[in-house]
């Protein structure tokens, strides 16, 4: 063990851990939260960060990110241009392209990137501070504290499971590692485990290689010769030396060869796996103090959001909040209780089950009315709270009871049973357009009201839409999470089957009182009111009708549809099976992988992990189906199953006896401000296969009536010519030529008179993917090209639209000074990533603030679009239906004889919700189903 006369430094090698974290999540259960933001990746890192902490109660700790591309390695890497490679088969060196350091890397997968905020957050709650030096490793970051703070004195721990890390052992610098056991390896543990002494470690990977970064090492000679091979010369230059000048001292003719043909290639190699320990760092020995007790009120928030329920339970219940319940209110309750405030909170049991873990209050039962035990007296009116009104939004009217939760301060609140006598005065008020009203979830509130025939006027605050405006990227809206990411309060969890403890709706009604009094200054603070209350609040209702008229399904023609699907795929798995040579189950990704790579010796994607697990994602198979045919029937045959099983499976299982199925939208589901649609997701259904569009076809309007399809045409296209103002852009929407076609021709050189639809394609993926921000990865992957060829189209693009390059430069830098993203409306995202050391990261947020403002500003049109539309088809008495929204596109249910006049009416008003630098096209079909109506 180290000295530890003065106080041990754990510095954990941080994206090391959340990689190994995130594939063995990945090979066991992938967690998600009910919305489907991943989690597994953070679930893992933060209890490893608990144990770390529980095991060592370390006294100081950091956590080390990388920062940025390493500019000394790619410098050094780049004056390779090729490299050799042993060839098993052939047992001969082969001279093979080398593409850098870290070039056959893949970027980061999108559900990792999309938790690294999360697990950014959990560091600061922790408080433990992230460091990072520009052009360097995050191995780089630790020699050099490793090296400055041993000298100090301090013991080191790196904590870590990488192997590189060896070399900088010392008697005062050791390694952790959490994954083995806390197995800690000192200068003798290190020689035990690996051959050799730590200061011989960087031969040993120099010869050794490393196929992950790229570094080519001395091919043929592995894991064992390497080691040897240092045991035998003391460093990587005496057995090069050897092999030149006495080439009988090397074993092995592989051996042997590959030192005399390899010299430059092993130097280089030995550059690479070198870790630099004299950067000039900046960091706070003080800052990395664990002496400060964790920001609780935040992970209590974080654990909320992500729905962490055991992580939750093992922090400490937030302080007690006094809360005095009324169960049995007599009327001078009622009285006092309208008069407390001007602002009415109200919580219907609709979100009952769904308030979160545990209850921080202390509860205040007020039995002194004239009622018996409030239990006793109340079990109807508490057994009506264990069936969730929003479970059943289309069941007949409601009847009695109907049990509310009701505030008017944050420290007092009622139970009440509305359909009662004494309830009248709380039913006058509900109606009472003087009187402001504090809700969660507007639409379940207005639908309870309509079920009960009960009237609701002036709701001011929506605390749900409250939260979502001030933060779109939390996963999480619900009541309890809001109530502990704003006021550190935690609500009480009600299980499933379980029985609602009686003071549950007032508790929920007093928070929601609580939450109105602090979010509705952050958000006029943040000038979102307009937004609020010109969007977000007013859509509402035009959503809960829409959801109320549902869209009719012709059942039979489903049926059919799947009858045909389970003949296509019992044909596919025929032919499968037969190129396999054997039955197993397609469904099953370990067969799978086992008839591709291991029986038909099809090549093997990157292995990850322990059990060396071979994937069979969509990717991979993709790739695989450019040289055989039995990937690309799995394709195929996915496909097909999922079309059944999301649509012409359950779709007839889900009508009502209309023939309708009614979608719930989500007003507070992306963090773009689009809506999103469940239960069941209707905005999925492929528009591009021929299967997608016979799906469409049973989407029929009812007998007299036809479907009305408007669809916003390349809006955000538009949109980026509007923010961009690029003249070739803005020409081409003003004088209508087609704006792939253009963009083929400027990209691609192409003539447009001898264009094939192919290059037209292609070109229409260069513009979507600028708009989505997209890497030369991502076209290369897209386009079937290399990384190289994509990277020339998108130079070649903004050299071409230079209105666009200016633009995407200047919304960036802008972003890096704001924090965020904001639409034409006023809506904003937090980018908390734009300045991350850690290019992954930083790439990602930089795709996201480009995309951001383009497709926020097309949800925001659509939804005012829509307000606009359902302001008119009232005024204007019309027996057309607004039945769905799919981003860019509405449908409507019109009779025949509106037809025409609606559809003109939803053009003009698509068309003129804003007014940009180009015309907005909305383009409007109509036909006997929503396949035709285009």
């Amino acid at each position: 063990m180290p000295n530890e006369t003065k106080p041990p430094v754990y510095l954990l090698d941080t994206m090391a851990f959340i990689f190994r974290a995130y594939h063995a999540m990945q090979r066991s259960r992938p967690m998600s939260t009910r919305t489907g933001v991943p989690t597994a990746a953070t679930y893992v890192f933060i209890n490893m960060i608990n144990k770390l902490r529980q095991d060592f109660h370390p006294h100081y700790l950091a956590a080390i990110y990388e920062g940025g591309a390493p500019v000394h390695r790619n410098e050094a890497a780049a004056q390779m241009k090729t490299i050799k490679k042993f060839n098993i088969k052939t047992q001969q060196f082969d001279e093979v392209d080398y593409g850098g350091y870290k070039a056959t890397r893949t970027e980061t997968p999108p559900d990792l990137t999309q938790q690294q905020p999360y697990i950014r957050r959990a560091l600061e709650a922790f408080g433990i501070p992230i460091l990072a030096h520009e052009g360097f490793e995050a191995d780089d970051v630790i020699g050099t504290l490793s090296q400055r703070l041993s000298e100090q004195g301090h013991p080191v721990y790196i904590v870590s499971s990488d192997k590189d890390m060896m070399q900088l052992v010392t008697d005062s610098v050791h390694i952790l590692n959490p994954t083995k056991d806390n197995l800690i390896l000192d200068p003798a543990k290190v020689e035990e485990v690996l051959g050799v002494p730590p200061q011989r470690v960087i031969d040993v990977m120099a010869l050794r290689g490393d196929s992950i970064d790229n570094i080519p090492g001395a091919p043929g000679i592995g894991d064992k010769g390497s080691v040897e091979l240092i045991q035998q010369f003391g460093s990587v230059e005496a057995a090069l030396d050897a092999a030149r000048d006495t080439p009988d001292s090397i074993k092995g003719k592989r051996q042997r060869e590959s030192l005399q043909n390899n010299r430059d290639t092993v130097m280089l190699s030995k550059e690479l796996v070198t870790i630099h320990c004299n950067l000039p760092v900046d960091y706070s020995l003080e800052a990395m103090s664990t002496a400060t007790e964790p920001n609780l009120a935040d992970l209590r928030a974080l654990y909320t959001e992500l729905e962490f329920t055991t992580l939750l339970k093992d922090l400490p219940a937030p302080e007690a909040q006094k809360i005095d319940y009324i169960l049995n209110p007599t009327a001078q309750d009622i009285t006092e209780l309208l008069a407390a405030s001007d602002t009415l909170a109200i919580f219907f049991p609709e979100d009952a089950q769904a308030i979160a873990e545990e209850s921080g209050a202390e509860t205040e039962l007020d039995t002194e009315s004239p009622a018996e035990d409030p239990i006793a007296t109340n079990m109807d009116l508490f057994a009506a709270m264990t069936t969730p009104v929003e479970t059943k939004p289309f069941a007949p009217p409601q009847t009695e009871p109907l049990p509310v939760g009701l505030a008017t301060t944050a420290n007092k609140a009622i139970l009440l049973d509305l359909n009662t006598d004494i309830a009248a005065p709380i039913r006058e008020a509900l109606k009472n357009n003087k009187i402001p009203k504090a809700v969660h979830d507007l639409k379940a509130v207005l639908r309870t009201c309509e079920r009960a025939k009960i009237e609701i006027k002036n709701v001011r605050d929506d605390v749900m839409l409250y939260s979502y405006l001030i933060n779109p990227t939390h996963g999480s809206h619900k009541l309890s999470d809001v109530a502990a990411r704003f006021n550190d309060r935690a609500l009480t969890q009600v299980e499933k089957k379980q029985t609602p403890p009686p003071h549950i709706l007032p508790e929920a009604a007093s928070a929601v009182f609580q939450l109105a009094t602090t979010l509705r200054p952050q958000v006029e603070e943040a000038e979102l009111n307009k937004t609020y209350e010109d969007i977000d609040l007013p859509l509402v209702p035009v959503l809960l009708h829409m959801e109320q008229a549902g869209c009719r399904i012709d059942t039979d023609l489903l049926r059919a549809q799947n009858t045909r699907l389970a003949v296509a795929m019992d044909d596919l798995a025929a032919r499968i099976h037969t190129l396999a040579g054997r039955t197993f189950n397609i469904n099953s990704p370990k067969q799978l992988g086992e008839v591709l790579f291991n029986e038909m010796n099809l090549p093997k994607p990157l292995k990850y992990g322990k059990g060396k697990v071979v994937s069979t994602a969509q990717d991979v198979l993709e790739e695989l189906s450019e040289q055989h045919e039995a990937p690309r029937l799995v394709l195929e045959y996915r496909q097909l199953a999922k079309l059944r099983s999301n649509y012409t499976e359950q779709l007839p299982l889900l009508v009502d006896t209309d023939s309708r199925v009614h979608t719930t939208f989500n007003q507070v589901g992306t963090a773009t401000g689009r809506l999103s649609s469940t239960n069941p997701n209707l905005q999925n259904i492929p528009v591009r296969t021929e299967l997608g569009r016979e799906i469409r076809a049973a989407f029929t309007a009812q007998p007299g009536n036809v479907i009305l399809s408007a669809d916003y045409s390349q809006i955000e296209l538009r949109l980026m010519a509007h923010f961009s103002q690029d003249p070739l852009l803005l020409n081409a929407y003003r004088t209508n030529i087609d704006i792939h076609t253009l963009t083929a021709s400027e990209v691609f050189g192409v003539d447009p008179a001898t264009m094939s639809k192919e290059t037209r394609n292609r070109a229409k993926a260069v513009n979507f993917g600028i708009v989505y921000g997209i890497s030369p990865f991502g076209l290369a992957a897209q386009l079937g090209i290399d990384q190289k060829e994509a990277r020339t189209y998108i130079e070649t693009y903004f050299d071409r639209y230079k209105g666009v390059q200016t633009f995407i430069t200047e919304l960036l830098e802008q972003t890096r000074n704001t924090g965020k993203v904001t639409t034409l409306f006023g809506r904003t995202r937090p980018i908390p990533d734009i300045q991350s050391r850690n290019p992954n990261m930083r790439g990602f947020a930089e795709r996201t603030a480009v995309n951001t403002p383009l497709q926020g500003t097309a949800a925001d049109m659509i939804k005012v679009a829509m307000l606009h539309i359902d302001k008119a088809l009232t005024a204007g008495n019309y027996k057309t239906r607004m039945t769905l929204q799919v981003h860019d596109e509405l449908l409507f249910d019109a009779p025949k004889e509106e037809a025409e006049a609606v559809a003109a009416l939803v053009k003009k008003e698509m068309e003129s919700v804003i007014q940009l630098s180009i015309p907005i096209v909305a383009e409007v079909g109509q036909g006997p189903n929503w396949r035709d109506a285009k």
